[in-house]
């Protein structure tokens, strides 16, 4: 299938289904979510046309449950992330705190893949920093380095992005500095 028959069919499809399995999204998260992820079922299906039997809706539907499924786990180990790095500096994390998830998600996406690895390993994945140091390739206390200083380049990076010390985020921002 070419480029031109699989946008023919990718159509056909968000024209007879997209309400629905948006609908099906909206049921489940917050509107811009529901958007987003109605979004990567399409492209997904753009890129998988031509392996989807016809009626496409049921594949559709499971795309869409197993990419917000994935979102979720995502924004999880974000908040996990977050609690074990005020958990380490001795604060307790504010579960309400919308501004400080969403600063601190896209603060550790503009970091370098060297500095989010150091960041997740433990704070998402559980790792000891044993562990993390070995994953790393690197000592104990070389892991111990890096992690200090990809705080402070986490702590920078939300100061440049404009978070005041009166905001949940320039407080965290603060304690990572500390």
């Amino acid at each position: 299938m070419d480029d031109a028959e699989r946008r023919a069919v990718v159509d056909r499809w968000f024209r007879e289904h997209a309400n629905r399995v948006l609908g099906y999204l909206l049921h489940r998260t917050d509107p811009q979510t529901a958007q987003d992820v109605l979004q990567e079922v399409f492209v997904t299906a753009f890129g998988k046309a031509d392996q989807v039997a016809e009626p496409a809706l049921g594949w559709l539907f499971g795309t869409a449950r197993r990419l917000l499924a994935n979102r979720l786990r995502s924004s999880r180990r974000q908040d996990q992330l977050i609690e074990r790095l005020l958990a380490d500096l001795g604060q307790e994390p504010d579960p309400d705190s919308y501004e400080l998830k969403q600063a601190f998600t896209m603060t550790l996406a503009s970091l370098s893949a060297g500095d989010r690895d150091v960041l997740t390993l433990t704070g998402w994945y559980g790792l000891t920093p044993l562990q993390a140091a070995e994953a790393l390739g690197c000592s104990p206390a070389a892991y111990a380095v890096r992690l200090h200083r990809a705080r402070k380049r986490l702590a920078q990076a939300l100061t440049e992005a404009g978070y005041r010390a009166d905001t949940p985020a320039g407080q965290f921002a603060e304690a990572l500095r500390g």
